[in-house]
């Protein structure tokens, strides 16, 4: 399939967890700045990860050891978060904002950065489509998969932005490093049972349960749909 389908399903599933978060809010300018910004940054994480990594690599060792994986995956997951809640820390700092507007300035960069860093991936999966040894079935759930890893860079960028509004932004950006960490160790390390990756299973659940922890916090704060 085309490299063009891919910036589709990506910004389809972007969108599938930004909106329901945002919805409220959706008027304000600082929201698709925020999602604009977290698009722009994704490249930067990436280079900056791998710059904290060729630093620190040579004192943890090598990543295809098990205490080099681990490392760079810690790197890798405290990176992108602290690359990705920027622009909407810089939002709530210049106009003081409440909890729910936080979530969505979050949520916004959340699915700009996911926008951004799950196409690769997603154009690699779709050039299977039509493969002898590929069918149709894995095919789809190979892509329809992306929608959590997507899902979950959403949540937590989401979830972290609210703490900078409301108070206990240290305790949250902890919860969500460690949270990226797991997800990243069980994307790539898990086995995969009758056909279905471990890794996709967890990443589903997490990202679910984020997602709808904080949809119902959107809603006690009392700007439902």
């Amino acid at each position: 399939m085309p490299p063009s389908y891919a910036t589709v399903i990506a910004g389809l599933f972007a969108l599938a967890g930004f909106l329901p978060l945002a919805w409220p809010v959706l008027r304000r300018p600082g929201v698709w700045l925020c999602l604009v910004a977290g698009a722009a940054v994704s490249p930067i994480a990436r280079e900056a990860a791998q710059m904290a990594w060729d630093w620190a690599g040579p004192y943890v060792g090598q990543v295809t050891t098990p205490g080099g994986a681990a490392a760079y995956l810690l790197i890798v997951a405290a990176v992108s978060e602290l690359v990705k809640v920027t622009a909407p820390l810089l939002a709530i700092i210049a106009r003081p904002a409440d909890a729910l507007v936080g979530l969505a300035y979050g949520a916004a960069a959340g699915a700009g950065f996911a926008f951004v860093s799950a196409q690769p991936v997603l154009a690699s999966a779709l050039q299977l489509v039509g493969s002898p040894y590929i069918t149709a079935v894995s095919s789809t759930a190979a892509v329809m998969g992306w929608l959590f890893p997507i899902l979950a860079h959403v949540c937590t960028t989401a979830y972290l932005a609210r703490a900078g509004a409301r108070g206990g932004f240290a305790v949250a950006f902890l919860f969500v490093w460690a949270l990226q960490f797991v997800l990243g160790f069980a994307q790539q390390h898990l086995p995969v049972w009758a056909g279905i990756p471990a890794g996709l299973l967890v990443t589903m659940v997490a990202s679910l349960w984020l997602f709808g922890f904080l949809w119902a916090a959107r809603v006690r704060a009392g700007r439902a749909w």
